[in-house]
């Protein structure tokens, strides 16, 4: 499957929102931003690994990944992938510690290159910002319903609720498709509904998850402007007033500092 044209341009830029999706043993999703992730020809991505210890858990389970590239423009698109490896020599360890990226951050330190090859490209999906607006207004009124019935458990902090609430944020969802391979996209409308939901709802979300199983295992990545990320894990519900509603059941940080550190009250 070729990289050309406006995707491996999206694909090249250096702050780019890009994200890595991969499924543990039991087909569990996990979505998480991997800025790095860069061309290396026409047929390949490589990315650096640092701090990715659940990630590199999973890709030694299923070397099946999703990634999901968003612009400023809020051009869309998915891809899927196979995982070939890990290398800490070379060329393409050479070319990730390079990159501005990973040269002049202090948190970023890549142990590795990871190398996959690409296998399915999905069109170009485009979501205006107005539409965006649009979908978040007529989502409001429907909160006050989907919240009450909402599990009491907070499994969201509040500094996790709020990020969810910011029009100006990235988010990507997760889930195993039935080819096996986990399928990452990038939609703009979701938002908490109370500390254990979320509502996700737009074009994007509806067109990429019609016909998904209720009670399927999803992820949730959000990346903000700051840039501060988080992910939050659960099961999807179906729709609720019209909207999709995912049960939250897990939350954890997604940037540095303390990247992958759980949030939740385990139960």
């Amino acid at each position: 499957m070729k990289l050309e044209g406006e995707l491996r341009t999206a694909l090249a830029g250096e702050i780019t929102p890009k994200f890595l999706a991969t499924l543990d043993a039991e087909g569990r999703p996990n979505c998480v931003p991997v800025i790095s992730i860069t061309p290396y020809d026409d047929e390949h991505l490589v990315f650096g690994e640092f701090m990715m210890n659940k990630t590199r858990r999973n890709l030694a389970a299923c070397d099946t990944v999703g990634i999901a590239v968003v612009t400023e423009t809020l051009d869309m698109w998915s891809l899927k992938g196979t995982f070939l490896g890990f290398e800490t020599t070379g060329e393409r360890v050479e070319e990730i510690d390079r990159s501005p990226l990973l040269r002049y951050n202090a948190y970023t330190s890549a142990r590795a290159a990871g190398l996959i090859r690409v296998e399915v490209v999905s069109e170009k999906r485009v979501m205006g910002k107005l539409s965006v607006l649009g979908t978040f207004l007529r989502a409001w009124p429907k909160l006050r319903a989907i919240k009450r019935a909402a599990d009491a458990r907070a499994v969201m902090p509040a500094r996790v609720e709020e990020k969810f609430g910011r029009l100006s944020a990235v988010r990507v969802a997760a889930y195993r498709d039935g080819d096996g391979y986990p399928h990452a996209f990038g939609f703009m409308a979701g938002f908490a509904a109370g500390p254990s939901r979320l509502v996700l709802t737009d074009r994007a979300f509806g067109a990429q998850c019609d016909g998904l199983a209720v009670g399927a295992p999803m992820a949730v990545c959000i990346l903000t402007m700051d840039p501060i990320a988080y992910q939050v894990k659960g099961t999807y519900a179906g729709q609720c007033h019209g909207v999709g509603v995912l049960e939250v059941e897990e939350c954890y940080s997604a940037s540095p500092p303390l990247l992958g550190e759980r949030l939740d009250q385990p139960v």
